[in-house]
């Protein structure tokens, strides 16, 4: 399918139709939203340039099982773009903190309209000011603070 370079584009995989029912209703006039339902070439998420934020059913075994996160995280195209992971809050208490920090942001499932538009609103905001800040963002713990 192709997209005109200049609507920002939302990827999603593995996400509930009625998850993706919400995002065309309230957002197609503002994103380009591709729905991914299976395992695919990683070949073929490369060929958007223009992503501004990836939405991720963790629940989904196929995403789990082959590390998706991990490889859009290693791709230099997609090193700004947000992750929001989704998981139902009983897999949430056995996800292992390792797959947690993958995402940027996890929304446990069911969750409402509002909160879900919300947070893609967060983070697509978070996306477009990254992708115009001249200067190499940077961050700080206590750690390397120094008193």
């Amino acid at each position: 399918m192709e997209c005109s370079e200049n609507i920002p584009i939302i990827i999603t995989f593995g996400i509930e139709t009625s998850l993706n029912d919400i995002l065309q209703v309230y957002l197609q006039n503002k994103y380009h939203i591709i729905r991914i339902q299976q395992e695919i070439s990683f070949q073929y998420i490369k060929l958007y340039k223009n992503v501004m934020l990836l939405i991720i059913n963790s629940d989904q075994p196929w995403i789990r099982n082959s590390k998706l996160v991990k490889k859009i995280q290693q791709e230099n195209l997609f090193s700004n773009v947000p992750i929001i992971g989704l998981c139902l809050k009983k897999y949430f208490k056995n996800m292992k903190n390792s797959e947690r920090y993958l995402y940027d942001d996890i929304l446990l499932l069911p969750c409402n309209n509002e909160d879900f538009l919300t947070r893609i609103d967060v983070w697509t905001n978070t996306a477009d000011f990254l992708k115009n800040y001249e200067e190499e963002s940077k961050t700080f713990s206590l750690d390397t603070l120094e008193f």
